[in-house]
């Protein structure tokens, strides 16, 4: 039997656990997770988590203490501290432990029934391109995690847009204090752009990407590729059967967006009917063949 402090939550695939005693601190962290991790009692976990006290209480506030792995997150903190740092902290491992999926470090709009992915690293201008994007008329998914299927369709998992509010101008900011939500649908993906931002570069500079070469940007920005290479790679490889794909640099983030849903919509025959020879293909070794 396991233990009654001990609870055990998986979402996509991967599994955590969390080892807590206090009843009220076990009850606000539950609060704080978003409602797509679920119980999962019998699972081998991934991740192990212990939420412990620490020292005596202060102005009537307990203080706890957040362990990851065995090792001290955090220290001397208050409940709700220690509900929020779990919940970040999940929600990290949750993109390296996934399983049957990709996840993507990727902004993700949808646009026209499809969805439009831009990986890239931190930094790399992805939150201030969404903003452009929804201002321009695309739908907010995320700046930051994009989901992939193994069906090659994008899960709808949204985050709060991480752009500072005086950056993203007439878009509405989501609560940046909220938790993520996994909105139901799964959209095919209908664009692929790994863009570079250049202060003073035309609005958008592309050159076409083969499919080998996209499904290789996707794989370089998947998080749980260290642990899953097969899957991410499938899994990439099945998202750009329908999809146009571009490289290059862009400019200023409103003019790049305008573009960017224009092309979209002008694709949009060519993306529903693809030519047999632009779908990526994988041999039984997993490797994409044809164009890499």
């Amino acid at each position: 039997m396991p233990d009654s402090h001990v609870m055990r939550l998986s979402a996509f695939g991967a599994v955590m656990e969390i080892a807590c005693r206090d009843p009220d601190a076990r009850a606000a962290c539950m609060d704080a997770l978003p409602a797509y991790w679920q119980r999962a009692d019998g699972a081998a976990p991934d991740v192990r988590f212990a939420i412990e006290p620490s020292g005596p209480a202060r102005g009537g506030a307990a203080r706890f203490q957040l362990l990851e792995a065995g090792t001290p997150r955090a220290n001397d903190i208050t409940l709700a501290q220690v509900a929020r740092l779990l919940a970040q902290r999940m929600d990290y491992q949750l993109g390296a432990y996934a399983r049957g999926c990709a996840f993507i470090h990727a902004g993700v709009v949808l646009h026209e029934g499809r969805a439009l992915l831009f990986p890239g690293t931190s930094h790399a201008g992805k939150s201030t391109l969404t903003a452009a994007l929804v201002r321009a008329g695309a739908t907010y998914v995320s700046d930051d995690v994009a989901v992939i299927g193994r069906d090659g369709r994008v899960s709808l998992l949204s985050r709060a847009l991480t752009l500072r509010a005086d950056m993203a101008g007439d878009f509405h900011l989501p609560d940046a204090g909220g938790a993520a939500v996994l909105h139901p649908g799964s959209p095919p993906v209908g664009a692929v752009l790994v863009l570079t931002y250049r202060a003073g570069a035309p609005p958008l500079d592309l050159r076409p990407l083969s499919a080998g070469e996209a499904v290789l940007r996707l794989v370089a920005n998947a998080m749980n590729a260290r642990h899953q290479p097969e899957e991410v790679l499938q899994c990439c490889a099945a998202a750009l059967a329908l999809a146009w794909c571009g490289e290059g640099v862009r400019g200023d983030a409103d003019a790049a967006a305008g573009q960017i849903l224009s092309r979209m919509t002008h694709a949009r025959p060519a993306l529903d009917h693809p030519p047999a020879q632009d779908r990526p293909v994988l041999d039984p070794r997993g490797r994409t063949g044809g164009d890499l």
